[in-house]
C-alpha cells in the first residue's frame, strides 16, 4: 500500500503541479546533478528557492575557502543541516571577492563524465550493502540480463567486520548482478535496483526506516527507479543506461507518472552514503555479536 503521509516536496508535485511537466522535472534533475557537493534533498530545496544558482556556501565558507564576503542585504537560502534544524547559505552572485581572488570556474561547471569506477570504490560500495541487510552476489547471466533484487526468506545472515568486532546481520534482501558486465554497468544496475528498494517498492520487511509503497503501478515503480539511477550515476560523473530512458520520456514535454520526488531524493541520499562513507549495520538487523 502507498504511504498515507504526503511529504512537503510531494505536495509541490501533486497539489501545486510543480515539476509535473517532464521538462520541469528534467530541469530539476540537471540542477541537482550540478550540485553534487550538496545532498540531493538540499539541492532540491535550493532549486525551489533560487533555480538559477551557480554555487552556494555558508558565509564562513565563502570567507575561509574562497576569500569572498557576503554582500550586505543578501538573502540567505535555507538548507537542512545534519544533526540540526537548518543552515543558511548564500549564492555566488550574492558575494564579493576580497582582493584579487577569482572564483574557480571548475566549481561553476564541475561535471565531468569519467565513466569509470575503481575496483576499490566498487568493493566499498558493495560491502556497505550488507549494513542494510542486503546480500550482494554476482551470477553468470546472458548479456541481456543486468540483475534483480528480491525479498529474502529472512533465514540467512552474513558477517560484517567492524573496527572492534564481527557481527552477524540478518539478510532481508538479495541483490544479484551479471558477473559478465563491467563495474560501471554493475554500478548502474545496483543503483537501479536499490532505487526500487529504497523507494519502498519491495515493502518494508517490518523495518521502521523503510516505507511500504508496493501499491504503485509498474510504470510508476520503474520511473522512480530510473530517476534514482540517473541521479546517482550522473552525480558521480558516470554514464548510465537510465539516461536514454529518461531523455526519451522527459523530452516529450508531457506529464510524468504520479511519482514521489521525496522518495526518489531520499533513496539517492541513502545510496550516496553507501558510496562515500563506511557504514555500520542498522541495530535492528544485528542478530549476534562475535568478539
Amino acid at each position: 500500500m502507498k504511504n498515507k503521509s504526503i511529504p512537503e516536496l510531494d505536495k509541490l508535485f501533486n497539489e501545486i503541479g510543480t515539476y509535473r511537466k517532464s521538462k520541469d522535472l528534467m530541469s530539476l534533475f540537471i540542477f541537482i546533478k550540478k550540485f553534487s557537493h550538496i545532498a540531493p534533498y538540499n539541492a532540491m530545496l535550493l532549486h525551489v528557492q533560487k533555480p538559477g544558482s551557480l554555487y552556494v556556501a555558508s558565509a564562513s565558507e565563502w570567507k575561509n575557502k574562497f576569500n569572498r564576503t557576503v554582500k550586505p542585504g543578501a538573502n540567505p537560502l535555507v538548507i537542512l543541516r545534519a544533526f540540526g534544524p537548518v543552515e543558511f547559505v548564500f549564492e555566488l552572485l550574492d558575494t564579493s571577492a576580497l582582493g584579487e581572488d577569482k572564483f574557480p570556474d571548475s566549481l561553476i561547471n564541475p561535471f565531468k563524465v569519467e565513466g569509470k569506477i575503481s575496483d576499490v570504490a566498487f568493493s566499498k560500495f558493495t560491502d556497505n550493502l550488507k549494513t542494510d541487510g542486503i546480500l550482494y552476489a554476482q551470477s553468470n547471466h546472458g548479456t541481456g540480463s543486468a540483475g534483480y533484487i528480491k525479498r529474502s526468506n529472512g533465514e540467512s545472515k552474513q558477517e560484517i567486520r567492524t573496527v572492534k568486532k564481527t557481527v552477524l546481520v540478518k539478510v532481508l534482501y538479495e541483490l544479484v548482478v551479471n558477473s559478465n558486465h563491467s563495474n560501471e554497468i554493475k554500478f548502474a544496475t545496483i543503483a537501479h535496483e536499490l532505487g526500487h528498494l529504497y523507494c519502498g517498492h519491495l515493502g518494508s520487511a517490518n523495518v521502521k526506516w523503510l516505507d511500504d509503497r508496493r501499491g504503485l503501478t509498474e510504470n510508476e515503480r520503474e520511473f522512480e527507479a530510473e530517476c534514482v539511477c540517473w541521479l546517482v550515476c550522473e552525480r558521480k560523473g558516470m554514464e548510465n543506461p537510465s539516461a536514454k530512458y529518461l531523455n526519451g520520456y522527459l523530452n516529450e514535454g508531457k506529464d510524468i507518472p504520479n511519482i514521489s520526488i521525496d522518495a526518489v531524493l531520499k533513496a539517492v541520499g541513502i545510496i550516496e552514503s553507501m558510496i562515500n562513507i563506511k557504514k555500520y549495520p542498522r541495530k535492528e538487523l544485528v542478530e549476534e555479536v562475535n568478539d
